[in-house]
């Protein structure tokens, strides 16, 4: 009969830790839970960030965001933008090469105006929010002499485009990356980015994506 007690005994507290893990477990929130989201009304997309991240004035014409992480000088801006450019695709409109070659070479001149000297890392091909994408990455030294690093990724539809730029300090890189990563896991482009638009392309090379600050 002591036996027959005991295993009532245990199999009582099994049951009762089993329980307390299972609502521990039920009411514990995940990250995706607190996450926050931002939705563009202009474009569509949208995307889920840290709590801790501070959102900032809209861009100009709502084409976007740019968020705050903790880290001073970090910067996460998404956006929008309208592929109007003339250039060699099929509706004579800026194909992602040119587009990309373009804003590396804008990118450049803004900052040998400030005299500060660029290193480029090499592009990466990739995809936001289902579409092509390319990633432009480089860094350089701001002018408190702080080490930067600027990631820019940018696709283009045969009519808008969609971005994000990251902004950060070399030494947060390990730490804003993952979150980013996690960022675009949630990343949806919003209407389609193939939609042909009426309007014909100006002439010029000038990309209309937002450029850094």
């Amino acid at each position: 009969m002591r036996w027959i007690r005991w295993l009532s005994l245990v199999l009582a507290l099994s049951s009762g830790l089993e329980l307390l893990y299972s609502l521990g477990h039920a009411t514990e929130p995940t990250d995706a839970d607190i996450w926050k989201t931002y939705t563009n009304t202009r474009f569509g997309f949208s995307a889920r960030y840290p709590p801790d991240w501070r959102p900032g004035n809209p861009m100009p014409d709502g084409t976007g965001i740019t968020l705050s992480p903790p880290a001073r000088d970090a910067q996460v801006a998404l956006f929008g933008f309208m592929n109007v450019v003339e250039g060699s695709s099929q509706d004579g409109r800026q194909t992602l090469d040119e587009f990309v070659k373009a804003h590396r070479r804008i990118i450049t001149e803004l900052f040998e105006k400030k005299h500060i000297k660029v290193s480029w890392e090499p592009d990466r091909l990739m995809t936001l929010g289902g579409f092509e994408a390319k990633q432009l990455s480089f860094t350089y030294r701001n002018s408190m002499n702080a080490e930067m690093r600027e990631i820019h990724m940018m696709s283009v539809g045969r009519n808008e485009g969609r971005g994000v730029r990251i902004k950060t300090p070399l030494s947060y890189t390990n730490t804003i990356i993952p979150l980013v990563t996690k960022l675009l896991e949630s990343y949806q482009p919003g209407r389609d980015q193939n939609a042909v638009s009426p309007f014909a392309p100006p002439r010029g090379e000038q990309p209309s994506a937002p450029l850094p600050q």
